[in-house]
């Protein structure tokens, strides 16, 4: 092909802002190796982040909130708005850019006092930007928390215009004043936006609504992990183009021919009709529906990222994903629901050679120091032999992978990653209990595990653990295995914990109920795009709510996705090459409390929430009892409730607040004892442990700025 065709691809909010995306980098540079012109990408979700506080934004921002109101909502949408615009954080755009410095700073990143205020600046502002659409909508910072109805896959909800402008209302002034206006004088003939998560979803079919007013003659197209899962998972087949309507065809799985064929179709004036992957919108008449195509990975070129705006990526250092292999070479996980295919748990298993690895890897380590394998898995034999050509070589960069914890992992094979720049990996671990294991086809034995976490950990490579419990007839004592099993061996992990088992319709365990003692499989009511399967199990509330605590106690106090503290996430690994397997002490040692902290001056990280209209009062309490770090469920109706300035919120008893509003001004834990002479010193300092565990105080002064 001559490569005429224009094209603009967008990642949409709202999603990472702490780096670039792989998936539009992988169709560009496959089209351009197919003869092709380089596409326009707009990375949609970190501009509209940076553009909010823009001077105009910022004076929009205040206007809408002066005159916010929740008179348009009703029901339980009402009440939940207005309990969550109790305590909301003013806008502050200075303290937004000392953040965004911070975070982007080489020194200040890493230190963690540093790193934490930064962290909470930004949050506090997505707070505030967020309560222009549905008061509450963003979660640590970057994370949508939309209405149930969304959450939840409902086709009326997904096509509700009112809803989706609301929701969309944050970023209102980076679509009029910069989005669209350049969309409509680029002169692109195909537009792509691409979506990998769940909360980008409303943002993407927005964008494509305000595109196709903007250039209704231009073939858009919509492609990634959510858009394949809203067509693998619709109850209906013609619920998936309700819910994308605005779109001319949407790509289904693997995606790089399949986008270069729509280019090749629109060059050549034709539909996009022979591609497997392509589906058509049914405005341009019946398809024939072909088995899916899974792309030969020796074909797919080494992705170019140079084109991202690295400049605003709120991180300290570049960070690329690298995918050589796609689909699982275990693939036979109970519970697991991932990729296209129906034969298997995941998409069918390729990799590249380690040939091919090597010369991509040489290529990306010139642009950016860290390379995160972006795979289901990645084999060990393969591994092994990529890592002992990186040392051969001398590549200098670092990496981590997601990799099952086989017994093929000796001391000797660890340290060879080690050399070869492996800083992290990240286990599947599931389950300590091995009736629980087998129940999953893990294929793993929790005394092996242990000894290859001690392997990975003696060569300094962190292990971050991901596992969940409340697998289908898990008892109480079982699920608390997986909690005593990472209690007892905190040396062997660095991050991570265990999750809540969640039942997708695609997983062995939905296919074959009678097999896991489960009945009742059922969608959760009002769904439509049906991800989540309800169903009766036998284990109680009461144990729930023990595991729930005993999981909480794990690893108290990090920071949700996507910041430090998390599993996988850029800065999770930026810190793992900083402090290798130390980066949890690292982590834990501003939230402990230190002996020369007697004259170290303390301010409460947050305010209490007021209790002038008690209706709303109730509805903040019930609705923000599931986000603390402790049991979900309801809450004593007698607890204070403290906003700590992440947003995070925490229910308190009557005495917890006697001690805390001490620290509405800054002041020395010496200080506060003297206050509280009557209360006796052993139970205070538990007290002043308690909140600085939990930072609902943090230390007055920052370390000091470097100079210069």
């Amino acid at each position: 092909m001559s490569g005429t065709v224009k094209a603009a691809l967008i990642y949409p909010p709202l999603t990472d802002p702490t780096s670039g995306y792989h998936s539009l980098n992988y169709l560009d540079s496959y089209a351009r190796a197919q003869g092709h012109r380089p596409a326009e990408i707009i990375d949609a979700n970190i501009e509209a982040f940076h553009h909010s506080y823009t001077p105009s934004a910022y004076e929009w921002l205040r206007g809408e909130l002066s005159r916010l109101s929740t008179d348009d909502l009703t029901g339980p949408d009402a009440l939940m708005a207005r309990a969550n615009l109790l305590n909301l954080p003013e806008p502050d755009p200075e303290r937004l850019r000392r953040s965004i410095g911070v975070l982007q700073d080489p020194t200040l990143f890493y230190d963690y006092r540093h790193y934490q205020d930064a962290v909470e600046g930004v949050i506090s502002w997505m707070d505030a930007l967020g309560a222009v659409g549905f008061p509450g909508q963003f979660h640590a910072g970057f994370r949508l928390h939309p209405p149930p109805m969304i959450s939840i896959g409902s086709v009326a909800a997904l096509t509700d215009e009112a809803l989706l402008d609301r929701l969309n209302r944050p970023f209102q002034p980076y679509y009029e004043d910069v989005l669209i206006p350049r969309l409509a004088a680029g002169g692109h003939q195909v537009i792509g936006i691409s979506a990998t998560y769940q909360w980008q979803l409303p943002f993407a079919l927005w964008i494509a609504r305000l595109v196709r007013r903007a250039c209704p003659d231009v073939f858009l197209i919509a492609g990634g992990t959510e858009i394949s899962d809203v067509w693998k998972c619709a109850s209906k087949p013609e619920y998936v183009f309700q819910v994308l309507a605005d779109f001319d065809a949407i790509v289904v799985g693997e995606g790089e021919s399949a986008y270069t064929e729509i280019l090749d179709a629109v060059e050549t004036g034709t539909l996009p009709a022979g591609h497997p992957n392509v589906r058509l919108h049914p405005k341009y008449g019946r398809q024939r529906q072909l088995p899916l195509r899974y792309e030969r990975l020796a074909q797919v070129p080494v992705p170019d990222f140079s084109d991202l705006p690295w400049d605003l990526y709120l991180s300290p250092e570049k960070f690329v994903y690298y995918s050589p292999t796609r689909g699982c070479y275990w693939n036979k996980c109970t519970f697991c629901d991932y990729g296209l295919n129906t034969d298997g748990p995941t998409s069918p298993w390729r990799q590249d050679t380690v040939d091919n690895m090597i010369a991509d890897v040489t290529e990306l380590s010139k642009f950016a120091k860290f390379i995160y394998f972006s795979v289901d898995v990645l084999a060990p034999a393969t591994i092994l032999r990529f890592a002992e050509r990186a040392v051969e070589q001398g590549l200098d960069f670092r990496w981590g992978a997601e990799i099952r914890l086989e017994k093929y992992w000796s001391d000797e094979r660890c340290e060879l990653l080690r050399r070869s720049g492996c800083v992290a990996v990240s286990v599947g671990f599931e389950s300590a209990n091995q009736r629980i294991l087998d129940l999953i086809d893990k294929g793993t034995k929790p005394e092996q595990v242990r000894r290859t976490m001690t392997a990975m950990t003696k060569a300094n490579i962190g292990v971050q653990m991901m596992g969940f419990t409340g697998f289908p007839t898990e008892t109480r004592e079982e699920a608390l295995d997986s909690v005593t099993f990472l209690r007892d061996n905190p040396d062997l992990w660095t991050l991570g914990g265990l999750g809540d088992f969640m039942l997708t319709p695609g997983a062995i365990v939905a296919k074959e109920p009678e097999r896991f003692g489960i009945t009742n499989v059922r969608p959760v009511e009002g769904s439509d795009i049906v991800r989540m399967l309800q169903y009766d199990e036998p284990v109680t509330e009461a144990a729930q709510a023990e595991v729930a605590q005993a999981k909480a106690n794990l690893n108290p106090g990090h920071f949700h996705r996507p910041w430090l503290g998390s599993t996988d996430t850029p800065h999770t690994f930026f810190y793992h090459d900083r402090y290798g397997t130390a980066v949890r002490g690292v982590l834990a040692h501003d939230r402990v409390r230190h002996d020369t902290d007697d004259q170290t001056q303390f301010l409460a990280n947050g305010t209490f929430v007021d209790r002038d209209d008690e209706q709303v009062w109730e509805a903040y309490r019930r609705i923000r009892s599931d986000e603390q770090d402790g049991v979900p469920g309801e809450l004593p109706a007698d607890r204070h409730l403290f906003r700590r300035t992440d947003g995070l919120v925490f229910a308190l008893n009557r005495s917890s607040r006697l001690f805390l509003d001490l620290f509405t001004a800054p002041l020395t834990l010496a200080e506060a004892q003297r206050r509280l002479w009557i209360v006796e010193p052993a139970v205070a300092d538990r007290v002043w442990r308690t909140f600085i565990g939990q930072r609902l105080i943090r230390r007055h002064q920052l370390p000091a700025e470097p100079a210069g």
